[in-house]
């Protein structure tokens, strides 16, 4: 079978990777922005790069996942002088008003506000694995459709025709990320967390980033799974939109597309809509925004795609 065709410049000029690599370090050290974790992925992907047939198989397929990170990791040197006016207010009284619940006591919560005074031991075991690996798990399906499905193909789908389309749920990835990135500028927005211990008033913007309702996962298994990945969050006012849902609700659009792993992926898409909300890190209207983004990504890259556009396969 043809090696599926990527937008990966690594297919036929072999410096890339290693210059690609070795420029990113550099503007990390002149920025003093350098770890240590930074290394050892930057190590990893040129060792897959630059690896034999399996290697330039796989390095194609992470290259959206890498590139997306770096670009992530990059909003600590420039948000603070993109980042517009922070919504603090606007959210929280979009939810309280549609989606508002009612006490006994006559006060009405925002669905944060309310599962915080509800939460179960359980629930914070099931919501916090999902929250820490949706992005292994995203990846995971992406995988199992690029490098399985496209051999064997599916009852609904002929195998060449997986082997065609299946590049596109990374580059989707990639392109909900872009998209998802742009809106922390343009509309900055406050997590519920934030006004669960700042308030209401105009933002505060040296504030750290929290872990939020993840600490209940950490203190269940007495890890700091997640107080060591906020630590390095790049933005605390990137709450709009939800790309936790965004990443799983595309995950369960190609999975009907090809017809395969359905439940599982809508299953994926639903839980982490609960755990966004459970957890305390996302309103309701982030997750609407979200699903939103992931639908709008995956019908512009097939309508690109199908086109001859993008993501050619060469004959």
């Amino acid at each position: 079978m043809e090696e599926n065709a990527t937008l990966s410049p690594f297919t036929s000029v072999k410096i890339w990777p290693a210059f690609g690599v070795a420029a990113y370090w550099t503007a990390l050290w002149a920025l003093q922005g350098f770890r240590a974790d930074h290394v050892w992925v930057g190590l990893l992907f040129l060792g897959l790069a630059y690896g034999g047939r399996i290697g330039r198989k796989v390095s194609p397929f992470l290259f959206p996942l890498v590139l997306a990170g770096a670009i992530y990791d990059s909003q600590r040197f420039y948000s603070d002088y993109l980042r517009g006016r922070v919504r603090v207010v606007e959210p929280y009284n979009f939810d309280k008003t549609f989606f508002g619940i009612r006490t006994a006591a006559g006060q009405i919560l925002t669905p944060n506000e309310w599962w915080q005074l509800h939460t179960h031991w359980a629930l914070d075991l099931v919501t916090g694995f999902y929250y820490l690996t949706f992005v292994a798990i995203y990846v995971g399906v992406s995988a199992w459709f690029f490098f399985r499905l496209s051999r064997r193909g599916t009852p609904k789908v002929p195998a060449l025709e997986v082997a065609r389309q299946a590049p596109r749920m990374m580059w989707s990835f990639f392109w909900v990320n872009m998209l998802g990135y742009s809106t922390y500028y343009w509309f900055p927005a406050a997590p519920p967390w934030y006004v669960a211990e700042h308030g209401l008033g105009p933002a505060k913007m040296d504030t750290l980033a929290s872990a939020a309702g993840c600490v209940r996962f950490d203190q269940l298994l007495g890890t700091q799974f997640f107080t060591g990945m906020y630590g390095r969050s790049a933005d605390v006012f990137g709450a709009v939109p939800s790309l936790h849902v965004a990443y799983p609700l595309l995950a369960a659009l190609f999975a009907f597309r090809f017809g395969a792993l359905r439940v599982f992926c809508l299953s994926f898409y639903l839980i982490m809509c609960f755990s966004a909300v459970y957890l305390n890190h996302h309103y309701l209207l982030d997750i609407l925004w979200g699903s939103t983004y992931a639908v709008l990504i995956y019908s512009v890259i097939h309508w690109m795609a199908d086109r001859g556009w993008i993501l050619k396969t060469p004959a």
